[in-house]
């Protein structure tokens, strides 16, 4: 995709789309720019917040509750990791471990580890392991040889 930017002095700000095909990537473009964007629920220590998807670093399942972690707080979802995963997929949310969906727009550093996994350091400067089974079809959506949704 070619992002083309101009700064302009008057006149009203305009975001302009050309596309091929619909993709869930410009459907999120298109959301934000509507101001349509959905946001999660979640509670954070017995209070309800509304979290963007883009501030989620990465969700985990923990005893069959979803947890999202953000880049200063824990946040606790309703929706199973599952549904999120494939709702999010088309934002950059992939499935790194059975227990895991990572964003992988919000990774800092990625380093191959022995036997076939990569450690993924988040921009909080957390340390996320991508299992083996997960870590080719990571190696492919950062070579952009494929989509990022689950098989």
């Amino acid at each position: 995709m070619k992002l083309t930017m101009n700064r302009i002095t008057e006149g009203c700000d305009e975001v302009i789309i050309r596309y091929r095909e619909m993709t869930p990537q410009l459907e999120a473009i298109v959301s934000i720019v509507q101001g349509t964007e959905q946001r999660l629920s979640g509670t954070v220590e017995k209070e309800k917040v509304l979290v963007s998807p883009e501030e989620i670093l990465y969700l985990e399942s923990v005893d069959g509750v979803t947890w999202a972690y953000l880049p200063d707080k824990l946040c606790r979802l309703g929706q199973s990791l599952g549904e999120l995963a494939a709702l999010y997929a088309g934002r950059g949310f992939f499935r790194c471990s059975k227990s895991m969906v990572l964003n992988i727009r919000r990774i800092e550093r990625l380093k191959s580890e022995p036997g076939n996994r990569i450690r993924a350091t988040m921009e909080n400067g957390e340390q996320v392991m991508i299992s083996r089974k997960y870590a080719g079809q990571l190696r492919q959506i950062l070579r952009g040889g494929a989509d990022n949704e689950e098989e």
